[in-house]
Formats: structure tokens, sequence, C-alpha cells
């Protein structure tokens, strides 16, 4: 929504400067007030971005999600609200570059992580295939997590144990990874996930991290853990304004916005991985038992996801992307940041 702030009258008798331009934006939250993600990341970008703009370019944040988190971008594109950030999972059948971060045993902490995206974004992806007539700003990523069996007798802990093994997880691509390697999977919503737990229909779960299974109220159903090194699934999220809004913003205010986004607002995950510690720590203190994986388990884990991560690097070759060499590239860029670079 644009408003003019004029005082026009005015303005013309005293020979004043021409009117303000100000950009009001309408920009969904689905999460709770109280998510990280939300508390931490989001909330403050919006703010950063009211001030560097001079208030030129302010947000109203409705008081529940528009529209259910898969319909968030087609929500934007028809003009629901003008701004949103959604899983990227949503967009796996037109985007499958930005499936990347999905990808089983990528992830090696929040803000090296989505730092990492970004720049591989903007190296390997941008230009290439962008999401319909949205403005991207943003790509963040939240902590990860592993292998959560539901029997403290039955820890996860081989490619025999996982065989046939009913599991919940999040649909896409870290389900495909779990069938490869033999489990019975789920998949659905993590919004959904309490009644598949609590309801007995799997022995096990997947890959929400422990700050994430206390708000969903299932931790509680955790017994023994499997710490896969970089995880099987770490959420990752896409934060754009629609483009007809963007354009309203003048060139310069642009600029600004463009300066506390990217690799900026990836930066701001920086104190997720310390919440999740400590949700770690109170997971321990409760009794559940968290184990790494042993390096038998990881060679198995690699060899059965290969496929996987094989068919993501073939699915973006058409658009002219080099997904082994955007791969290595993220994997090498975590590692850098982890350095401080």
């Amino acid at each position: 929504m644009r408003i003019i702030m004029a005082g026009a009258i005015a303005a013309l008798l005293a020979g004043a400067a021409p009117a303000v331009s100000e950009t009001t934006i309408v920009f969904n939250n689905f999460l709770a007030p109280n998510d990280a993600l939300w508390t931490d990341v989001m909330k403050p970008w919006i703010t950063e971005i009211e001030t560097a703009t001079e208030g030129r370019v302010k947000f109203t944040v409705p008081d529940s999600s528009l529209a259910p988190p898969p319909e968030l971008l087609n929500s934007v594109q028809q003009g629901v609200m003008d701004g949103a950030f959604s899983m990227v999972g949503f967009v796996r059948e037109t985007n499958p570059e930005l499936q990347m971060p999905l990808l089983p045993m990528t992830y090696f902490g929040d803000v090296e992580t989505s730092v990492a995206l970004w720049r591989t974004y903007d190296q390997f992806f941008k230009g290439k295939n962008a999401l319909k007539d949205v403005e991207l700003l943003g790509l963040v990523s939240t902590p990860a997590n592993s292998l959560i069996s539901m029997d403290a007798a039955k820890p996860i802990d081989s490619l025999a144990a996982l065989a046939g093994l009913k599991m919940w997880s999040p649909p896409g691509v870290p389900a495909d990874a779990l069938s490869a390697a033999g489990a019975v999977v789920s998949p659905g919503p993590a919004v959904r996930m309490h009644e598949v737990i609590s309801g007995g229909v799997v022995d096990s779960f997947c890959c929400i991290n422990f700050e994430s299974l206390e708000v969903f109220g299932v931790i509680d159903y955790a017994k023994a853990a499997t710490d896969v090194p970089g995880h099987i699934f770490a959420p990752a999220f896409a934060v754009y304004l629609r483009s007809d809004v963007w354009a309203t913003i003048s060139p310069e205010d642009q600029e600004k916005i463009r300066a506390v986004s990217g690799e900026a607002l990836a930066r701001r995950t920086a104190g997720s991985d310390d919440k999740e510690t400590a949700a770690r720590e109170r997971t321990l203190a409760a009794g559940v038992t968290i184990a790494p994986a042993s390096e038998a388990f990881v060679a198995e884990l690699t060899a059965a996801f290969a496929p996987v991560k094989d068919a993501w690097i073939a699915s973006v070759e058409p658009l002219g992307i080099d997904g082994k060499a955007a791969l290595d590239f993220y994997i090498a860029e975590q590692a850098k940041v982890a350095a401080g670079n």
C-alpha cells in the first residue's frame, strides 16, 4: 500500500520541497509471536528497515497469518499481503535450486548455514530462476536435528535400525532422504506432528530441533536421539516483498534495505544456536540420551543419501546451475563463516 505524505497546500504556499513518498508494507508472520525466528531475526530486521529509511518504509504485521504456510508466496503474488517469509520447501517444483539447504548432512551451524546460503545464492542462483513477481531479500535457516527414537531401548544407530522404521518427518527432501535410508516415512507439516506422534502412528521422528519439539509439545515422546554430522534437515526460509510494492520504494531506500538484508539478515540468526543448545541441555536433563552416530553409521547414511544429492544436482542443471560446484561452495563457505570470514 502506498501513501503520499503531502500537506500539499501549505507546502506549496511555503515553497517547500516536494512531497515525501511513504510505502507501508503489510508483512505476514505465520509463527507464534514468541518464536525465535520472529523475535530474533524477522522483527528486528523490520525495525532496522524502518530506521534506515527514516520512516519512509513502514511495516504493519497482522495479528494472525493471512494464509497457511504453503500458500504464503502465492498470497503475496496475488496481493493478499505485500511481503512474507516462507519455507523454501514449498517451492520445490518451481525453484529446485532453493532446495539445496534442505539436503541431508549439510548443516553446520545456524549463522554459518544462513550466511553460506545467501553467498551461494548470490554466486550461483541469482538471475537463473527468480521467484515470480517478488523481490527476494533474504534466505535464512533455523537449527537442525537428526534422528529421534520414541523407545529408549531402540536408538537409531544403524541403517538396519532405520529399515522399516515408522517415522514422521517434514515433507519433501527430508522425507525423500529418510525413505532412501529405508525408513517408512509419514511426512507432514510440523503443526500436525503432535497428532501423528502422540497418536502412535509412528515409532520415531526426525529433523525438528529441540526447541521446536518443546514448542510443538512432542519433546516428551523423545527417548533417544542420534546426532548425525551435518544433521538430516534444517528448515530454510525465503524472505520477499511483492515486486510492484518494491517498485514504489525509491532507489535510494531500496539500497538501504538491501544493505540490512541478504547477508546482514542471515547474520541475525547468530543467537539461534545458543537457544538450541539450551533446549538440548533441557532435553538431556529430562533423561533423553543423545549420542553421536558411529563412523560406520555415518558412512551408511552418506551412501544412502548420495542419490538424493545427485537428484538435486540433476534438477538444477536445466537452469544452467552447476549443482555440484554450488553444493561444494555452500559447505566450504560454512567453514569460512565459522572461522570468522
